[in-house]
């Protein structure tokens, strides 16, 4: 299944992303998903990302470079399970958006 990143942050290069089909999103939202992903980076390490599968559904993810003996792998599973239990609304908010905006960009 395809995914499409709509936003990362990594604690190796101290950089975050927004991909430019967010701009569409309240600044209030993407500030969120910004103080989500670097407090996750910050917490655990390696590289964060958000974003959707091609049947719409969300996914939030980590991965960690292959030389990264300090990563907390376990402390990320649970930082993505908190994540999801304590920003239910905004998930929904990020389903609902996605889905009007990649029905609007197939019609076009």
């Amino acid at each position: 299944m395809d995914k499409k990143v709509i936003f990362g942050a990594s604690s190796y290069n101290q950089k975050f992303y927004f991909d430019e089909i967010t701009n569409s999103l309240p600044l209030d939202i993407k500030n969120t998903i910004k103080e989500i992903g670097i407090y996750f980076v910050n917490k655990v390490g390696g590289i964060f990302t958000l974003g959707f599968y091609d049947d719409d559904s969300l996914f939030i993810d980590y991965s960690f470079a292959e030389d990264d003996f300090l990563c907390d792998e376990i402390g990320a599973k649970l930082e993505i399970e908190k994540i999801k239990r304590e920003n239910k609304e905004l998930i929904s908010s990020l389903v609902l958006w996605y889905k009007v905006f990649n029905k609007e960009n197939k019609n076009s």
